[in-house]
Order: C-alpha cells, then structure tokens, then sequence
C-alpha cells in the first residue's frame, strides 16, 4: 500500500484436538526433528531480540499432522502475561483465504459464479457504470479498484484500468467479497467463517470478527511510540490502540495451533484430497489457481501467494494489523507449514516470514534425512552498498554516506545506522533525517541524486544537477493527518517540481485538481486537496480519505 498504513522462551506441545485431523505429537526423541526444532527454537529466540519484539507464537506442522507451538516473550510485556495456547492473535490478511473459501463453496453449491459481475450480485456498491470487475478478479486483486479506499466514497469508486491488466492488492476488494458472501449467505462474515471453516476443521479458539468483548483473549499490541516519523527498528514502542475489525479484508483472529489446522488443510487440498468445503477436484483448482502479480517470483490467486525460493514452492501470506504482524509459508512438495506471529504493530513493517520460511525449510530438510539448513540472516547484508557511498549536497546542507554494514550516515558531526527499506529507499535515526526516508536515484546504474522529504541533493563528483522546485506546487504542500489509525500522516512534500507523499511516493498531475499516486501509469490511487485558506489546502484527500492539514 502507497500511503494508507493498512502499504520466544519456551516450547509447548499443540494439544488442540481438530474434528477432522488426528493430532500425533512429535517424537522429540527423533534426531532429526529434535535438531530441526531446536535450531527453529533458536532462530525465534534470535528473531524476538533483533526485532525488538514484545512476543511471538510460532506453530509448525507435517503432512501427517504432527505439530508443535513455540512460544518466545509475551503477550503483555509490562504484566509479563504468558502466551497460552488460549492467547489469540490477529492474522490480518491471511483471513483473505478463508474468505475466499467461501465464496468458492457458494460457487460449488450453484449460487454464484466466479464470473458474475460484482455489480450484479451487489448493485449497491458504486462500482463504476458498465464495468466489468468480476469475484474472480477481486479474489486475484486485478479488479483494478484502489487499495484502501472506503467502499461507498463520496462520489463512487473508481478503477484504474481494465479488470486482469494489471495486479493492484487491494483491502477494499476483499471488503467488497466479504459482503458478498454476506449476501450470498444471508448471514454475517463471522457466523459463516464459523460454520463453513471454524467448525468443520476444529479451529476452536478462532474469531471471525475481532471485537472489544473478546479483547481480554487477545495479545497486547505494540506499535512504535512515534507515529509521525518513519520507524525503525530500536525505537522506543507503546501499546498499540484496540479497534473492532469486521471487514473481508482481514477480521479473523486465531492461535499458532488452530492455523496449522488451516494450513494441514491447504496441504490436503493442493495434494487432490479435498478440503475447505470443496471436493478434491475443486479443491485443487482452489490452490492451484494464480494470476501473474507485480513481484516477479510471485503469482496470486484465491488469497494465496504461490512463491519459489532455492527451488521449492509455496504457499504463504503475511498479515499487518494494529496489534499484530503474521506469516504463514506451506511447502507444496512436502506439506510442511509454519505459522507465526508477533504483537507488533503492521507499520513496523516486520513480517516473521523469515522465521516461517526457515521453519519450513529446517523441518522438510529433516524428514528427508538432510542436514538441517543455516537460518537466514535477520539483517542481510547490501549486496551494492559500495554504490551509496559519497558525498551528497543540495540547497538544504550537505549528509555522507559511509561504508559499513550497516552503511552509515554522517552530518553535522553525526552519525547513525541507514537501514535498507525498499530498493534504493532507507531509514535512519539521524536526528537531521529522522522524520523521512531517504531515497536514491540512479542514472545510468550509479547513484546520482538523493531525496529526504522537501530536500534535494547531487552526489558530488556525478556531474548530476538537481531539477528547480516548483512554488506552487510547494504551496500544496503539507502535514496531514487522519486521526484514524490505519491511516495516520500523509506528509505531502514538493521536491525537483514534483508532488511526493513522504520521499518515495511520487504524485503525477492527470487532471484538474487530481492526481495519480504511484509510479505506475495505471495505478488506480488518486488524490486532490480541498479546502485552501490563503492559498494552502486543509484537506488532502488520498483514494477518497480525508486528512487535515497540522501546522507545527
């Protein structure tokens, strides 16, 4: 997502019997599992410390169903609350697959197809007039509708291009389904997650809708302490605030030993045994299913992401909540799954899908009788980190970069760690650069220009020049804020003539008072502003949300 910020201790046995699974425990006397899960065990425990993590539930599982929970800090930090095989944790966007379970189901049962037109099924949604968006698109985000826009915005919805051409992840898509099985069902999300997933498989301790009255059951969220600059790892963190989720997108909320249940399943599915609510043959076009996606290693389809790496395939999701950040990886070939998550806030942008991915990996390993992999390292060092180094100047002061692992950077005689991010964009705690990222631009494979928010700057010795500014442009620009959680700021800067939202997100003029968010010509985020006093905006309004202009 472009701005919306929706873009372990001790080992205990699983014991939850599932209806539809016997549950053999692992023989811990085997050699081979033992030292799998011990170095499992202590990649979590190296996980929790790097990260900074308050706690984190770890479940791994085989094909025969054998599985184990880990479980490394706390659920509440300052209580020194324990996580339980009771704790629940919210999954985020892993409840994708179960919504679009159902909406599979419904389709085998004859009461929709996978082809009818959204605007058929819900003709109140304000989809535009004669489009073409399918369920079958909206299950593979290639319906081309924004990422986080509110489903029914002031003036309508919009797309921004033909349904397949491009693959756009959309939260508001998956809304949009899950109030179409609602229609479809006649009852709401949670009562049919229960009755059509919950139940069946045993998955006793899961929620399909994340509410105040079950909040005692949930790990304590933590997210960073300051929400107005860029996190990164280190900084101090705080109790993430509670908020009732209901929608497709992501409202279901689970424990480690319930999702291996879910992920046995997916295992059976894919393997032609059924599962899900489908017979094997439906089954199997369920999990096979995928459309091309914008990450060349990864395809897409029915809320699973079918992803290779040193040979193998998978399944695996994440999820980013408020209160907690999740992962799941299933090894098609051996049906070995692993699932975790950690109560930490979504916009630290952690993911465990390191630690899921090893975990998967150490154990398929094992059973096959081969030694049992090197873990990943939790900091991987920059493979051209010599590129960054130099000397960057710009109207607004000089900075250095230095070689290191990290790579340092320096200014008015301080220094401090610049993490990697994305591809050419880092963070850092410099107090000089701590309330934006700092992004690099190449020319011709060299770096050759830097931005930090407003700022511009060559690195000296490029013969690079830094584009003018524009003045009104910069009157647009701005620090808004939208009070609710999910979404927070949206500093607007003007940097070389150009709007930008934060450093690393450009904004391109398509009409009068609109604008494309993304570098993608087909992007589907719009934005325009409202409300000028004495020239400047009050109001930025991003794919239909509303933030408010803070002077400080």
């Amino acid at each position: 997502m472009l701005v919306s910020r929706r873009s372990f201790a001790a080992a205990a046995l699983g014991v939850a019997v599932g209806s539809r699974f016997a549950v053999p425990a692992f023989a811990l006397d085997d050699p081979r599992l033992a030292a799998a899960l011990a170095a499992i065990r202590a990649y979590g425990e190296a996980d929790l410390a790097f990260n900074r993590l308050r706690g984190l539930t770890l479940g791994v599982v085989t094909r025969d169903g054998r599985r184990t929970v880990l479980n490394f800090g706390y659920a509440e930090a300052e209580a020194r609350r324990p996580i339980t095989p009771e704790t629940l944790f919210q999954i985020g966007s892993i409840t994708k697959v179960m919504v679009a379970a159902v909406l599979h189901q419904f389709a085998a049962e004859g009461r929709l197809r996978l082809a009818d037109r959204i605007s058929d099924i819900l003709p109140e949604v304000p989809l535009p007039a004669g489009n073409l968006v399918q369920v079958q698109h909206l299950l593979d985000h290639v319906g081309g509708i924004p990422a986080d826009a509110p489903m029914f915005p002031e003036h309508g919805l919009w797309t921004g291009y033909a349904p397949g051409a491009h693959w756009h992840y959309s939260n508001t898509g998956y809304e949009i389904l899950g109030k179409a099985a609602e229609h479809v069902g006649g009852k709401p999300l949670t009562q049919l997650l229960h009755e059509r997933i919950f139940a069946p498989l045993g998955m006793s301790h899961s929620r399909g809708a994340i509410v105040g009255a079950d909040r005692l059951l949930y790990a304590q969220g933590y997210e960073a302490a300051d929400q107005l600059s860029p996190y990164v790892r280190g900084e101090p963190l705080a109790p993430a605030p509670w908020v009732d989720v209901t929608f497709g997108a992501g409202c279901v909320a689970s424990t480690a030993d319930d999702m291996l249940v879910l992920l046995r399943t997916l295992s059976a599915a894919v393997a032609g045994k059924g599962g899900l609510g489908l017979s094997p043959v439906e089954a199997t076009q369920f999990t096979r299913h995928a459309v091309p996606s914008d990450t060349p290693s990864m395809s897409y389809g029915n809320g699973l992401m079918h992803v290779g790496s040193g040979g193998g395939a998978y399944f695996h999701h994440t999820g980013g909540m408020l209160s907690s950040s999740s992962s799941f990886h299933l090894d098609v070939a051996s049906g070995v799954g692993a699932f975790a998550s950690a109560n930490i806030n979504a916009f630290a942008g952690y993911r465990p899908r390191l630690l899921t991915l090893f975990a998967v990996d150490a154990l398929t390993d094992a059973l096959a009788g081969r030694p049992v992999p090197a873990p990943p390292p939790l900091d991987p060092p920059l493979g051209n980190s010599g590129s960054y180094v130099g000397r960057y100047a710009g109207p607004a002061g000089v900075f250095e970069v230095r070689l290191g692992s990290p790579l340092t950077i320096v200014a008015a005689g301080q220094s401090a760690p610049l993490v990697p991010w994305t591809d050419e964009v880092f963070r850092t705690a410099h107090p000089l650069f701590r309330n934006y990222s700092v992004m690099f631009e190449r020319s011709g494979g060299a770096v050759v220009r830097a931005g930090w928010g407003p700022n511009a700057y060559a690195r000296e010795g490029r013969g690079a020049s830094l584009p003018p500014t524009d003045p009104a442009l910069a009157r647009l620009a701005g620090r808004y804020i939208n009070d609710n959680p999910w979404y927070g700021p949206a500093p607007v800067v003007e940097r070389g003539g150009k709007l930008w939202i934060g450093t690393e997100t450009p904004m391109e003029r398509i009409g009068d008072n609109l604008w494309r968010v993304g570098a993608e010509s087909w992007s589907p985020e719009r934005a325009s502003f409202a409300d000028l006093i004495d020239g400047r905006p009050q109001t930025f309004i991003f794919s239909a949300v509303k933030y408010v202009r803070h002077e400080v």
